[in-house]
């Protein structure tokens, strides 16, 4: 088979630097082209037929066409060192008898964790040893041989730990410790006898929730424990030793899982775990109860790190745990691409318009609540894996700081927190004012070697640091970076990005990096470079609202008051493991939201599609290549006009049809002309018909300022009703010489009036003037208007169209003003005395607005009663939600806020359904731009204003568009390379069947028994989430419906019971 490639240069958005896409067009049988050259012999019996200039056809690399096992699958398809010899407990025992005496000093009280640390991998080591099944042949209890034994059980509760019984006193129980009934404990032997036991009994304080327990015990001297050490005995028991020199406190394993899993769901701090045990132990405190808070501190942080170590696969490997990488232990997210875990073969050479799908989208920001406090008696305590997990290594990222003394920026645009306080932050008896951190944007996993302190409030020294320690090693050929103050961060990031490790560098030649502003915070900038940075507006991100490091930050802020006074080591490590807990559980939770993500999109998709065919379909074909020319070259220079804003500065408003002074000269024309033509002698009235209807319509004006008027509340009523008795004379004066040209012209409305004065109650007062009725031609009957001339109907139906096209203009330019003066009042507005003053102008505006759409309705209303409704489709019903400005908001914000809170925690959710209660249906009730702006085919040459506005909306609506069709496609590529990384992952687990380190049978059968679990594992999450993916929408909302678990797409708002997320197991992968 024969390939060509094309090389084809495209410029890299948001930067001047050019890279090299290679684009393959693969060729395939029939897929060749050519041309004939025929060949005829010198006697011309034989001709010969040659192809030349053969050449393959080209065509598109579909991300379908690439060599993978899910290529073709379409998820919710659419359907609609040694031992030290020193004895010492000081640590473990309590406080020492001689209390005003100086004591002795040991490293094994005063740095426990530095012995500890030689000794992780044989910790480690024998925690996965528990996994194989033990080497005794025998039945611990009946002494049954196991060979023989139908089934093989190991109770996880009791296990080889023996509990406490209750002594019967005479008259009642009472509760007593083994170790007062002089029972010793034999270790090796699950309790039971040894024959070769250890002469010395000891004494150990167990800590197994919800007891703490004083057990005596014997250490094995026989055989059968193989000459493991004391540790490793204590270990292979089930008891993890809180020191490494003849250790006085242990924990159960049972135990620290325990609260591992409660402080990471339910921020439990060892403090609180310790006292609940201690009144679970004797709530009375009749008996002293040994204080094991320290002891237990150290251990649940040295178990953390060893299941963070065990799950990262490092007791198999054949470096160890010493020769652990920076972030290896770091959960990944499945759902990311990441080069030879979860992308097809061939991903690179799909067509230029499908690489979106294998970007990487990353979100960054500061969160200043995880502040950490120096301390004055703090010891060199480093965290356990500097730099293995989430937190970056703190020697080359301190080194890297230490270059920087301060740091200058010029700012234009509105100067957000974050920039104005990144070096003003008071950092006064602080190691670090907050942490800086990274998530994937779409699915809020934190990235490995994501999070760094800040020493004094958010620089760029340290962000840039951050960010490009969390991407290390990617090899995509797009980067999206969202951060708050990215219009002011990304001006100089190449130049900064030379002053860090070369290690850590970009190379801009073969990626193309994106900054965007969150679609949120974006509100807090200027409109100009909200439009010009904005997520919404940036290809191929989908709807990714760049907001998931906040929502990552609310789950994590509680861990900053428990860990503010921890020292520096374990502070770290306390940020590992919560952040170890959150990732896995976003990984889980995959599979029921990237579903659910999905129904929503497709939902909106389908929305957008047909609302950008309303606007699209009004424009002529060539204001159409226009608009899509200006569109195109944005994206590919983004220093070119931006489609979605303003340019002009003009204040014409387009005005369809004809206005309605227009019509009252052509009117006085065409009577002139009537004069002109008129019969010598015939006597004609000195007011004409023209001028008459005029009269009236002034009339209804005037009716409508004494009702607008009376709804205002002045600061002096005297004044007011002067006002208003004012201008009720000056009605009634009017109105006299209108009745008598009414005689004139309408001999039916004299009828309607004498007949209205007959039925009126004479003993009830005249009606005001804004409340009599004028009887113009169109307030009349039916049967009335026969005494009317035909001209007289013919021109107040002209007048009426005049003013509903005054009355569109009018509406357009108050609403272009009301924009006007929001814009004003956020820029400009500060205090209560002016925004006081703001605010009555607001609502001046807005009755403006109100009074105009009535008249607009009442002059509809008097032109249908004239020519009737289907003479009348021109001027269209104006309801409350067709009197719409400049967006101030997108049309499609409700689906994005739905799409965000899609896997979110309970009291997330709760807060969310709150949210949605406020928003109320009305978000869904927004539509595309209004009626009254495209009305009349579309705006002309001369009509600036209203030309930009249908401009910005047409541009606004493709990219609704084309950003929702871009998350459905991405949501369904992400399930796929989350089916992709489960499989690698399980293909990864079971290479480590072979274990390459040299250690003992027993510990190599639990690494083989481990590993073999998690590809077992792995397996089966994905045939759940294969299960549950490969079905079509609609069943997944109607399953959904059925579980009444389903957020509502129309509302926003959650149905149904409360949902609750039951906490998973965190040793997986």
């Amino acid at each position: 088979m024969a390939a060509s490639f094309n090389v084809s240069p495209t410029r890299a958005p948001n930067t001047r630097k050019h890279i090299e896409s290679y684009i393959d067009y693969e060729s395939r049988a029939g897929d060749l082209t050519s041309d004939s050259a025929f060949h005829s012999s010198q006697d011309g019996r034989r001709k010969r037929m040659d192809a030349i200039n053969v050449q393959a056809k080209k065509r598109k690399v579909l991300p379908s066409d690439l060599n993978d096992s899910l290529s073709g699958w379409v998820p919710l398809r659419d359907d609609n060192t040694g031992l030290h010899d020193d004895l010492d407990n000081s640590d473990d025992r309590g406080e020492n008898e001689n209390a005003g005496a100086k004591r002795k000093r040991y490293i094994s009280s005063d740095e426990p964790m530095r012995l500890w640390r030689p000794l992780a991998e044989l910790f480690l080591d024998e925690l996965l040893r528990h996994e194989a099944a033990p080497a005794s042949p025998t039945c611990a209890c009946c002494g049954m041989d196991w060979a023989s034994s139908l089934r093989k059980f190991r109770c996880k509760d009791c296990g080889v730990f023996v509990q406490c019984h209750a002594c019967w006193t005479g008259k009642f129980w009472s509760a007593t410790a083994l170790c007062k009934l002089d029972f010793v404990f034999q270790l090796g032997h699950g309790g039971f006898p040894c024959p070769r036991p250890a002469p010395a009994v000891r004494e150990i304080v167990v800590m197994d929730f919800p007891v703490i327990h004083t057990v005596k015990f014997r250490y094995c001297g026989c055989d059968i424990s193989d000459h493991a050490n004391n540790l490793q005995q204590l270990l292979r028991n089930g008891w993890y030793p809180a020191t490494t020199v003849d250790p006085g406190t242990c924990a159960t394993i049972g135990t620290l899982r325990t609260f591992r899993l409660q402080n990471a769901v339910g921020n439990l701090t060892v403090h609180d775990l310790v006292r609940i045990m201690e009144r679970s132990t004797d709530a009375t405190r009749v008996n002293a109860i040994p204080d094991r808070y320290k002891a237990f501190g150290r251990m649940s942080r040295q178990f953390a790190f060893l299941k963070r170590l065990q799950r990262a696969g490092r007791a198999h490997d054949e470096r160890g745990a010493l020769g652990t990488k920076g972030g290896e232990c770091a959960v990944l997210c499945w759902a990311c691409p990441q080069e030879g875990m979860n992308l097809p073969e061939g991903w690179r050479d799909v067509s230029p318009e499908f690489q979106f799908l294998y970007m990487l989208i990353v979100a960054m920001d500061a969160n200043f609540h995880m502040r950490h406090r120096l301390r004055a008696n703090e010891r060199d305590d480093p965290p356990l894996g500097d730099g293995w997990a989430y937190m970056v290594e703190e020697a080359p990222y301190h080194e890297h700081l230490r270059s920087y003394v301060g740091e200058e920026d010029v700012s234009t645009c509105v100067a957000f927190q974050a920039l104005l306080q990144k070096d003003t932050r008071s950092t006064t008896g602080l190691r670090s004012s907050g942490v800086g951190g990274v998530v994937c944007a779409r699915h809020e996993s934190v990235r490995p070697q994501g999070v760094g302190d800040l020493q004094k409030g958010e620089r760029y020294s340290n962000m840039d640091y951050i960010v490009l320690s969390a991407v290390l090693g990617i090899l995509a050929l797009f980067l999206a970076i969202s951060y708050d103050i990215a219009c002011q961060w990304r001006i100089y990031f190449p130049t900064r990005m030379e002053k860090v490790p070369e290690r850590l560098r970009l190379d801009l030649t073969k990626m193309t990096v994106l900054f965007a502003l969150p679609v949120w915070h974006a509100a807090a900038h200027e409109r100009s470079c909200q439009a010009q940075n904005s997520l919404t507006y940036t290809k191929g991100v989908g709807r990714t609202d760049g907001e998931g490091i906040e929502r990552t930050w609310s789950r994590f802020n509680t861990l900053g008051w428990a860990s503010r006074e921890m020292g520096r080591g374990a502070r770290g490590d306390a940020i590992d493991d919560r952040l170890d807990h959150h990732n896995w559980e976003k990984n889980i939770s995959l599979g029921t939201a990237l579903p659910h993500k999905l129904v929503v999109a497709i939902e909106e998709r389908d929305r957008q599609i047909a609302g950008f065919q309303q606007v699209d379909g009004s424009l002529d074909d060539d204001l159409r290549s226009e608009w899509q020319a200006m569109v195109d070259a944005w994206v590919a220079d983004r220093d070119q006009p931006n489609p979605y804003r303003k340019t002009s500065t003009t204040n014409t408003i387009w005005i369809s049809g004809v206005s309605e002074t227009t019509i009252r000269r052509q009117l006085a024309k065409e009577e002139l002309e009537e004069v002109a033509a008129v019969t010598p002698g015939k006597k004609l009235h000195s007011t004409s018909m023209s001028a008459f209807l005029v009269m009236g319509m002034q009339l209804e004006n005037q009716q409508a300022r004494i009702r607008r008027e009376l709804r205002q509340r002045p600061l002096l009523l005297v004044d007011q009703t002067e006002r208003i008795s004012q201008m009720r004379r000056a009605f009634f004066v009017k109105l006299a010489k209108f009745r008598r040209l009414q005689a004139v012209y309408m001999p039916g409305a004299v009828e309607e009036l004498m007949e209205e004065d007959d039925g009126r109650d004479s003993e009830l007062p005249a009606p005001e003037a804004e409340d009599v009725l004028l009887y113009l031609p169109s307030g009349l009957p039916a049967g009335r208007r026969a005494g009317c001339s035909g001209r007289l109907l013919e021109r107040e139906a002209r007048l009426r169209e005049g003013q509903l096209s005054d009355g569109i203009a009018k509406l357009r330019r108050a609403l272009l003003s009301r924009t006007h003066l929001w814009d004003w009042k956020d820029l400009r507005v500060r205090g209560q005395r002016e925004g006081t003053r703001s605010a009555v102008l607001s609502q001046r505006i807005e009755n403006n607005i109100q009074d105009i759409a009535k008249k607009y309705r009442s002059s509809r209303e008097a032109l249908i009663a004239l020519r009737g409704e289907e003479n009348c489709g021109e001027w269209k019903v104006l309801r409350d939600d067709d009197i719409r400005g400049d967006q101030m908001e997108e049309v499609d914000m409700g689906a994005r806020r739905r799409l965000g809170r899609v896997g979110s925690t309970t009291r997330e959710r709760y807060r969310s359904k709150v949210a949605g209660r406020k928003e109320g249906r009305g978000q869904r009730a927004k539509k595309q731009m209004s009626w009254i702006w495209t009305s009349g085919g579309g705006p002309g040459e001369d009509e600036e204003e209203l030309r930009e506005a249908v401009r910005i909306e047409w541009s606004r609506a493709q990219a609704r568009r084309d950003r929702w069709t871009e998350e459905v496609m991405l949501l369904r590529e992400e399930m796929k390379r989350v089916l992709r990384f489960l499989h690698s992952r399980a293909i990864w687990w079971e290479q480590r069947l072979v274990v390459e380190r040299e250690v003992r049978e027993d510990v190599r059968a639990g690494l083989r028994a481990y590993a073999a679990r998690q590809a077992s594992m792995a397996r089966a999450i994905a045939r759940r989430f294969r299960s549950m993916w490969d079905t079509a929408a609609s069943e997944v909302v109607r399953a959904a419906l059925e579980d009444e678990q389903f957020v509502d797409i129309t509302t926003g708002e959650e149905e149904g019971r409360e949902i609750r997320e039951e906490p998973g197991d965190i040793d997986f992968l």
